[in-house]
């Protein structure tokens, strides 16, 4: 498996206060609008297309995001059900706002969290993994009609 990093920077949701709303959920980052480009170009699944510009999603629609994923990893992977049980406890997902059409879109990169203390830097660098199979996936959400409109896994290892 091969992992290439490049240089980005994020916009850290942390803490909670009325003015802030809520943070994001532990293991979810989102990146910057400049991330776009490498977090959409992956070596071994397929990615949507980057749109004519980005956005800067908040805690809030992350939420709603991964509170609907488990449901539809369900639906599109049923033999793989119980691989999404702990979705958002054991792995660790990127997210960068996508504008294409006049629609906003959000991309997560999902990555199932290995604990290995690798010194990949989750809050700074679009994640870009070739190979790994299931162990990596991206999605992207439409927030207009809450719907999932691209699933991809990762090739096998």
């Amino acid at each position: 498996m091969t992992v290439a990093i490049g240089a980005v920077g994020l916009l850290v949701l942390a803490g909670s206060s009325a003015a802030a709303g809520p943070a994001l959920p532990k293991g979810a980052y989102i990146l910057s609008g400049s991330a776009v480009p490498k977090i959409l170009r992956q070596c071994s699944r397929r990615a949507p297309k980057a749109g004519e510009d980005s956005w800067q999603p908040r805690a809030a629609n992350i939420r709603e995001l991964e509170a609907a994923l488990p449901g539809e990893l369900r639906k599109r992977s049923p033999g793989e059900s119980s691989r999404w049980q702990n979705l958002l406890r054991d792995w660790r997902r990127q997210y960068v706002g996508i504008v294409r059409g006049e629609r906003r879109y959000i991309y997560g990169s999902f990555a199932q969290d290995d604990s290995s203390g690798s010194a990949f830097d989750w809050q700074r660098e679009p994640m870009q993994v070739c190979d790994g199979g299931a162990s990596f996936f991206g999605v992207e959400y439409d927030i207009a009609s809450r719907r999932f409109t691209h699933l991809a896994f990762n090739g096998p290892y």
